[in-house]
């Protein structure tokens, strides 16, 4: 046996890169005074198929082989030249070549868009779009860099919301050519479903189009350009159909008369709460300070409520405003209120709403398609009809 207690291709030690043709030469060099590669294989301890492997190019050669076929071929001139054409690869090297194939390997079974394909897709660019505003919205990715190279793409949604989860999957199947497979539920018990894109290309190809991999809400994210500066008026709804379904909330009056739909983000700002601080006496609950109450407040000697426009702004539902606009809608962006986290930061609310009149028209557009909210809207739209006949 060998001293390190590994035969052949396995041994753990640094590896030699030769041309195949000069590496078949060292190997037949070394068996000439056998007359057989399986002669050869028994002097060296190695199974015959590393050696047949090593002769045709298929391994690279630990250093120790080499070193001993060298010794055994005896011919200086093919020593001169093997020491000068050597390229010697880390004891690593075959793993990390093992991992890049088996990436590739991944890769080709995915179908990651291009820029061009989507500018001239419009069915692919409208699904692509859809899948983008999902994860901003619902979803978060992650990309660890390490020996594995991990990436995945989370996405969750309240235990009832199987429709729109369905609706993420077709998605995925037909623009990564990737199966989510059915909902999961998450192991703390809450009361949602989740699914997962275990990829990191994915991953990535969702960073590279404006998503941040981890806490979105620390750092600003746009809807990617592709989308912005599309005419197709499908794609705009496209990207902006899953935050009105995902993440908005329809609020009625209480003689259901008057409703309107609010989506809300968060962005996290560097104010703590000795510079802005909680109050005693104010109303509303213990870490949350509403518009109201902003609206008579300072930072650094700045209205609060400008001063965050202007640094902690969520730029995503201002493109979602731009996009709105475009398709024929008038919505409102506004700071709502000021949350007290757990590091004693403050994470801004802001909040995009349609009202009564335009609210009525976000199924039409296909903007707002979750059967349980357009019902709610239902009340409303009753009383807009028998008002409107009575007035006619």
């Amino acid at each position: 046996m060998c001293p390190r207690g590994t035969r052949g291709a396995y041994r753990k030690e640094e590896r030699v890169e030769l041309p195949l043709a000069l590496q078949k030469r060292l190997v037949e060099g070394a068996a000439t005074r056998f007359g057989t590669l399986e002669k050869l294989a028994r002097e060296m301890e190695l199974p015959k198929s590393s050696i047949h492997y090593y002769r045709t190019g298929r391994l690279t050669m630990p250093v120790s082989v080499m070193e001993r076929m060298l010794e055994l071929a005896n011919d200086d001139g093919l020593t001169e030249e093997v020491r000068e054409t050597a390229n010697t690869k880390d004891r690593t090297w075959a793993n990390s070549y093992a991992a890049s194939i088996h990436r590739e390997m991944c890769r080709e079974r995915l179908r990651l868009p291009t820029r061009e394909e989507l500018e001239k897709n419009d069915e692919l660019r409208r699904k692509a779009a859809a899948i983008i505003s999902y994860v901003m919205a619902e979803g978060s990715i992650w990309i660890k860099h390490n020996r594995f190279d991990a990436g995945m793409v989370n996405i969750t949604f309240a235990d009832h919301e199987t429709d729109l989860y369905e609706h993420f999957r077709s998605l995925c199947n037909d623009v990564f050519d990737y199966d989510i497979g059915p909902p999961q539920k998450p192991g703390n018990g809450a009361k949602a479903i989740r699914g997962f894109i275990c990829s990191r290309f994915v991953a990535e190809w969702l960073a590279a189009n404006g998503i941040p991999a981890g806490e979105k809400a620390a750092v600003a994210m746009r809807i990617p350009p592709w989308v912005m500066e599309s005419e197709d008026e499908k794609t705009m709804v496209g990207a902006i159909q899953p935050f009105f379904d995902g993440e908005g909330h329809v609020c009625l009056s209480k003689d259901s008369r008057r409703a309107s739909v609010i989506v809300v983000q968060a962005r996290h700002t560097d104010l703590d709460f000795m510079v802005l601080p909680r109050r005693l006496g104010w109303r509303g609950r213990a870490r949350t300070l509403p518009s109201g109450l902003l609206a008579h407040s300072q930072v650094y000697g700045t209205d609060t409520i400008a001063f965050s426009s202007m640094l902690y702004r969520s730029e995503v539902l201002d493109d979602a405003r731009t996009l709105l606009r475009r398709v024929g809608f008038g919505p409102r962006l506004r700071l709502s209120s000021m949350y007290l986290k757990d590091d004693g930061l403050w994470s801004a609310h802001w909040a995009l709403s349609i009202g009564t009149r335009e609210s009525l028209k976000l199924a039409d557009a296909g903007i707002l398609t979750q059967s349980h909210k357009v019902a709610r809207l239902r009340p409303v739209q009753e009383y807009n009809r028998i008002f409107i006949k009575a007035v006619g």
